[in-house]
């Protein structure tokens, strides 16, 4: 194991990691796209540009290498070269009990009326006049990015929805959570003893990283939620099973009813005038549920 002193250094040569692996990574799939897809170097690169059904596989091909480049590979190394016992160390030794399991899957879903409603408060934001090219830029942006995950959900079978599970909900799971939680969250509580700074401050890289501007306070909340799981409970293994059911609740019920039926129906709960009741009721059952959580394992804010 190297000794690395301080988190700045630590946070410096992840970043280093992440960036390096990220490159190489994204580089061979592209260059492997050739011999398994028949595409050159050049029609792989302006897939983005031009999204159809029958540039998906590639896409999610491509996705696949990004994953282990950007988050998977950099996060083992990491662990590997400068944390001492990884696997105790990053909480991964202690088995996520029936119990933590059915308390993070009813607090999770009593969320969703929330982050729908920050969603639809983080999409109706506006810049001033002045950054209304950027705006403009942001909100192309962010289209683009969900008519990709719309095509990504796309799913004609068992064999789609098993990969796309996999690409969506696993892999994305495992990797951010070592990065985000197992290895920035552990860095910064090393140094500070008050575990709110941890917590918060891997949330925001978490959803800076993603590079969604009308996405970022929804998916700080679930930074956070994540990484307080992490405190609570004390295994890596509970950020990320709920970020497993966050990102799969995108995947199995578009395969079960389809992308529209979600759209008018489960993310649309907390949005409108007619269902914020359910966003009321949802803030207290949330508040109840994760009050009697705390209060079972002795835990105070």
């Amino acid at each position: 194991m190297i000794q690395l002193r301080g988190t700045v250094s630590k946070l410096l040569v992840l970043l280093g990691f992440c960036l390096f692996f990220g490159g190489v990574f994204a580089l061979a799939g592209v260059a492997l796209a050739k011999p398994f897809f028949g595409l050159s170097i050049e029609e792989a690169s302006d897939l983005l540009s031009n999204i159809d059904m029958e540039s998906i596989g590639v896409l999610k091909f491509l996705q696949l290498f990004n994953t282990l480049g950007l988050f998977i590979i950099p996060a083992v190394l990491f662990s590997w070269l400068f944390i001492q016992k990884p696997i105790e160390s990053l909480k991964l030794n202690r088995a996520l009990s029936i119990e933590n399991i059915g308390w993070i899957t009813i607090l999770f879903f009593s969320l969703i009326p929330i982050t729908n409603w920050l969603v639809e408060l983080n999409g109706n934001m506006q810049l001033p006049e002045i950054l209304k090219g950027v705006e403009e830029w942001m909100r192309s942006s962010e289209d683009r990015a969900a008519d990709l995950t719309k095509a990504f959900l796309q799913m004609g079978n068992l064999n789609d929805l098993l990969y796309n599970l996999f690409l969506i909900a696993v892999l994305p799971a495992i990797g951010e959570e070592l990065i985000f939680r197992g290895i920035i969250q552990r860095s910064i509580n090393e140094s500070n003893k008050n575990y709110h700074w941890g917590v918060w401050i891997s949330a925001i890289l978490f959803s800076a990283l993603h590079m969604q501007f009308y996405g970022f306070i929804p998916r700080l909340f679930l930074g956070a939620f994540f990484g307080y799981l992490y405190v609570w409970t004390r295994t890596l293994w509970a950020p990320i099973f709920a970020h497993f059911l966050n990102n799969g609740m995108a995947v199995l019920p578009t395969y079960i009813y389809g992308h529209e039926t979600i759209e008018k129906g489960i993310d649309q709960l907390g949005t409108t005038e007619d269902t914020y009741g359910y966003l009321a009721f949802a803030v207290v059952v949330f508040s109840v549920l994760l009050y009697l959580f705390l209060r079972r394992r002795r835990i105070s804010l």
